[in-house]
């Protein structure tokens, strides 16, 4: 079965059910238009129409995950950000604490740390200031960057590693109930087995260590990741199994309706993690500004008039 053949399995899952559910019931499919009509039998119609109802909304019950969203969406805005991370990595932050990868640095930073050579006769407010809130943490800032994008493009990563493995579960369900429905009339039970591989799509990784600006205390962002690219301890082994059986229509579908809540309330606790996890590192950042975005320049306060004087551009020695 496919993904992209999701609907088509929803409704051919409501006609097989109706159908399974008229003959435990006695009940003949209704007679198309046109061709003659048997003899109606007691109460047919309003059970035929009852048991029409309760297979009502399956279509429903999957469109919602049909239009969930294409992984493959994901993929432009993942090279955006590892582009991001290619232009902030320095050298001396230059891995992936979270996905064991490393990125060559960008030998364009190295300009901003000899530009102290080329400003030692510069003095005045402006020369001090750039100094001291340019030069001097640009290390710091450029690393705490490359860690914060980093994060950001762990949980795009989880993210989209939640709808690849929803799209399989999806699909899973769907086609274990046709089977099931299929052999409902077997001996023996009829049940099954579903294991929700959604559950495993986040992993909470461990906290990655910033350098604070100005001596500040240590900061530490909370970080998730794809659970197929990390094993960390906030990832199952196995995800978890479910049993379902029914050995009625209206059974199956009954624990075909709990596994579809479960799926759902599963990709919610998955979206949570990610949630938290940024939520947590956004206050971290909020609190710390000056670790991640240089101050304002004292230049940006400067008027024509007062540009060259001492307060701003200064003197070259």
């Amino acid at each position: 079965m496919s993904f992209d053949e999701l609907m088509q399995h929803a409704y051919e899952i409501q006609q097989q059910a109706t159908l399974k559910a008229f003959t435990q019931h006695g009940v003949r499919p209704a007679t198309p238009d046109g061709l003659p009509q048997p003899a109606p039998r007691h109460n047919e119609l309003e059970t035929r129409r009852s048991i029409e109802g309760q297979f009502a909304d399956i279509p429903d019950l999957f469109r919602a995950f049909a239009e969930m969203p294409d992984p493959q969406a994901f993929e432009p805005r993942k090279s955006d950000l590892n582009r991001a991370i290619e232009e902030l990595s320095s050298g001396w932050a230059s891995d992936d604490p979270f996905n064991d990868r490393h990125y060559s640095a960008n030998r364009d930073l190295d300009k901003m740390i000899d530009a102290t050579n080329h400003i030692v006769r510069w003095t005045g407010r402006a020369a001090m200031e750039f100094r001291g809130n340019f030069i001097a943490p640009f290390r710091s800032i450029v690393a705490n960057q490359f860690i914060a994008t980093v994060i950001l493009r762990s949980a795009l990563e989880a993210e989209q590693e939640i709808w690849v493995r929803a799209r399989n579960d999806i699909d899973k369900i769907a086609h274990d109930t046709l089977v099931a429905l299929d052999r409902m009339d077997d001996c023996g039970k009829n049940s099954w087995v579903m294991t929700f591989t959604v559950l495993s799509s986040v992993a909470a990784v461990s906290g990655a260590a910033l350098a604070p600006f100005s001596g500040g205390a240590s900061l530490s962002l909370t970080a998730v990741a794809a659970g197929s690219q990390v094993a960390a301890a906030g990832v199952p082994d196995d995800p978890p199994k479910v049993n379902f059986q029914g050995e009625t229509a209206i059974a199956v579908i009954a624990s075909m309706r709990d596994a579809i809540g479960l799926l759902r309330g599963y990709i919610d606790e998955q979206e949570r993690k990610i949630a938290n996890a940024l939520n947590h590192s956004y206050q971290e950042i909020m609190q710390d500004r000056d670790s991640f975005v240089a101050k304002r320049p004292a230049l940006a306060d400067a008027t024509a008039a007062d540009v060259t004087g001492p307060l701003f551009m200064g003197y070259s020695r």
